[in-house]
């Protein structure tokens, strides 16, 4: 099935898309439908891109979350904070990294986003709000 790089990308072809752009992402065939697992095995594969200093992983990556956004779908926008931003925030702060690293390779819908994830973690509980 070739994946639709438009305004009409749907949920459920995200895992596509994102195994397009990161042909070498290996994802376990149990999780490859349950998106926020996926995006939990992304961020461990960021992680390791940063270690390795795969600066142009960490580009795409940025550029990846930031076309989530232009997608303007409700479901597609959390699973890019809720999913893919918390993901990169919680595995690389459990891995001694500190995950402002990748705020640099964000776009600018992203890095709101971003701002106010951090701003939920300080006890903001309506950051999240549209």
């Amino acid at each position: 099935m070739l994946v639709r790089d438009t305004l009409l990308m749907k949920y459920n072809e995200i895992y596509n898309y994102l195994i397009k752009i990161f042909p070498d992402l290996i994802i376990d065939e149990n999780i490859k439908e349950l998106q926020y697992c996926v995006a939990g095995t992304f961020a461990h594969y960021l992680l390791d891109a940063y270690k390795n200093d795969s600066t142009d992983t960490l580009i795409l990556a940025g550029n990846f979350i930031e076309k989530l956004y232009s997608y303007k779908d409700d479901e597609i926008d959390n699973l890019a904070t809720v999913g893919y931003l918390e993901a990169i925030q919680n595995v690389w702060g459990n891995n001694s990294i500190n995950p402002e690293e990748m705020v640099r390779y964000l776009g600018d819908t992203s890095k709101k986003w971003w701002i106010r994830l951090n701003n939920y973690w300080n006890g903001d509980l309506t950051a999240l709000g549209n």
